[in-house]
């Protein structure tokens, strides 16, 4: 699979070959700027991954190179994340990245009010939403850089599926997320939602061309139906994340075997921003333009196939 990084100064761009191409700016709070250290990176993954509650142990990272899996989702921090993570670390990271595997920075944030997790669930005080999500932003970003994952990154905030009907929990989700990827911007990283597709990810759709809320920069839904498709999403329209800017979680717990070691994971597709976490000899790099504000985007072809094509650029929200 050829994924290359890019290094930008500007805001972010997604490219696999040798070209660069711009894409439309988000048009959610046009205030909030990507600021991107020099020299920054953006990552991508496209293909399969999973996640599970607990970082493997290299050798069990080593052992599943033989599986059809490119990346693996981690939590690296939150009030609400349950597992505890001694694998973890810096070294972990560095090694897990040069076997080669994407890796896909997940933070387990406060949750919606009207969650339906349930008792021992840390939520989001309706009263403090922006606060609270900026917050949320800030400490993931301060554990992405404890195990060396860099700016440029995308870190998907974890939202659990509410109660969609509830029109106040509603407001306040909206208003945590847009904070949380506000604050990420403004550090240099990429804004990811993890969202059920029934909750959080129809009300980040409802709100997409909203000037009251900053978009994130790809979106990761919870649908667990079989299907690994990133396109026809329900109540999702195929031109909204359409860049480069999708992952599904297509399967729920379950164990499997490969290379001798058996896990239980989820099982996921993407095609969307992950960690960087260094820029490897034969990494290319090229300065990205600042996009101008553009037609509607289409949907990405290689959407439609687990062949990769060229990525198109992402331009974060702002």
């Amino acid at each position: 699979m050829n994924r290359a990084r890019r290094a930008v100064t500007a805001l972010a761009a997604l490219v696999l070959g040798a070209s660069l191409v711009s894409a439309p700016v988000a048009s959610a709070e046009p205030a909030t700027t990507v600021r991107y250290p020099k020299p920054a990176t953006t990552t991508t993954l496209v293909g399969h991954a999973f996640d599970t509650c607990t970082a493997p142990a290299l050798d069990k990272m080593r052992a599943w190179r033989s599986s059809p899996y490119r990346g693996v989702g981690v939590y690296i921090g939150g009030p609400n994340r349950t597992c505890a993570q001694p694998e973890l670390t810096a070294d972990w990271v560095t090694e897990v990245s040069h076997m080669p595997w994407r890796i896909i920075p997940i933070y387990m944030g406060l949750q919606a009010p009207c969650t339906i997790r349930g008792a021992g669930s840390v939520n989001i005080d309706p009263a403090r939403p922006r606060k609270q999500g900026s917050a949320s932003a800030a400490d993931a970003i301060k554990q992405a850089k404890a195990v060396g994952i860099l700016p440029g990154s995308a870190i998907y905030g974890d939202m659990e599926h509410y109660d969609a009907d509830n029109a106040r929990c509603r407001t306040t989700v909206l208003r945590y997320l847009s904070a949380w990827t506000n604050t990420l911007h403004r550090n240099g990283y990429l804004s990811g939602v993890y969202a059920h597709l029934y909750s959080g990810a129809k009300h980040l759709s409802e709100a997409y061309y909203s000037t009251r809320h900053a978009r994130p920069d790809a979106l990761w839904i919870a649908r667990w139906d079989g299907d690994s498709s990133l396109l026809d999403w329900q109540d999702i329209p195929n031109n909204q994340w359409a860049r480069g800017q999708r992952g599904k979680q297509y399967q729920g717990d379950h164990n499997e075997t490969h290379g001798g070691v058996t896990m239980n994971i989820d099982s996921d597709r993407f095609h969307a921003p992950v960690a960087t976490v260094s820029r490897l000899p034969g990494d290319q790099f090229v300065t990205a333009q600042r996009p101008q504000r553009a037609v509607e985007p289409v949907p990405d072809p290689s959407l439609l196939s687990d062949t990769p094509r060229q990525i198109t650029g992402l331009a974060p929200s702002g």
